[in-house]
């Protein structure tokens, strides 16, 4: 019965990994709240806001099934001496099952004023990953090793390169990014290596009232080789303080053929806050829902930032600005 189950619980897992192939440590790690730091998708934010930011992100997806996925951050990014040029440095722990990667990226950006409130950039960074796959710890099914799945602990460190355009003003966003621009397999290579990853991500923010400002978003995530992964967001900000909203998931067959139901399997639903303690400190938790098999094991999402506020165009900047 044991085995039975631990069967169970692995199904679990591939069929999991199916329907949202973007939590894949080989593919791209999967995030909630990248509306509140865009450096983890796009190496074009680097200083995009002229402040220095720190971030830091823990994810623990499927909470409470074996193996699940998860996910460490940390970011930061800033302008330098040059008004024209930002920076950034991104680090990430990424793990699922026996398999992790864990990588460092240093993030380079040049802004272009096209006016007084309006700025396009341009970012690139570069870093490596290792990427690990602890054969030990598998436990075969049949007495007869698959010689396809290392017995080992197999580890390669692979070079990485993300190219990004980011344009923004003082209310209004959008940036194009691509990942994974290094293809790197050869006969030696035992681990998955990442697959090329294109982002697109737009949003705006909008006065309802003195005290209430709407922000909705979208995030287009597409490889060309599965289903079309979308995010839809929508967020209020309250008294310039408290962030509330929810983001809706799902998968579209743009570029590949698949039947409706099965992208409904791709389905899941995240509600999330962010609060500013003071006006520098922040602490943000969001809670993702999957409407899939998987829907009794529950997402968390945690973190924390903190910002250096400074003046721009003669104002200080507010949680309205970032």
């Amino acid at each position: 019965m044991a085995r039975n189950g631990k069967i169970m619980k692995m199904l679990l897992v591939l069929l999991g990994l199916a329907a949202a192939p973007a939590a894949f440590a080989q593919q791209a790690p999967q995030y909630s709240q990248y509306i509140f730091n865009e450096l983890v998708i796009n190496p074009a934010y680097a200083g995009s806001k002229q402040i220095l930011n720190i971030n830091a992100t823990y994810r623990n997806q499927w909470t409470g099934f074996d193996g699940a996925p998860t996910t460490q951050t940390i970011s930061i990014d800033g302008p330098s001496y040059n008004k024209h040029l930002g920076w950034g440095l991104h680090l990430l722990n990424d793990e699922i099952g026996v398999q992790r990667q864990t990588g460092a990226y240093l993030n380079a950006a040049t802004r272009i004023s096209l006016d007084h409130y309006s700025t396009l950039s341009l970012g690139l960074a570069a870093g490596a990953s290792q990427y690990t796959l602890d054969g030990t710890r598998l436990t075969p099914g049949s007495e007869v090793p698959d010689m396809a799945v290392p017995q080992t602990r197999v580890s390669q460190v692979l070079p990485d390169l993300k190219l990004g355009v980011f344009f923004n003003t003082e209310r209004y966003y959008a940036g194009l990014s691509a990942a994974s621009l290094i293809p790197f397999k050869d006969s030696e290579t035992e681990i998955s290596t990442p697959r090329r990853h294109y982002f697109l991500s737009t949003g705006y923010l909008f006065d309802l009232s003195r005290h209430v400002r709407l922000k909705p978003s979208i995030l287009i995530k597409e490889d060309f080789r599965s289903p079309t992964s979308v995010d839809l967001n929508t967020f209020l900000l309250l008294q310039n303080r408290i962030w509330v909203g929810a983001s809706y998931r799902t998968a579209v067959p743009m570029f590949t053929k698949q039947e409706m139901k099965r992208l409904d399997k791709r389905n899941a639903l995240a509600v999330m806050t962010q609060l500013y303690v003071t006006p520098k400190f922040r602490v943000g938790y969001s809670y993702d829902i999957s409407l899939t098999e998987l829907k009794n094991y529950g997402s968390h999402e945690v973190s924390l930032g903190y910002t250096f506020l400074q003046k721009k165009y003669g104002r200080i900047l507010t949680p309205r600005n970032l």
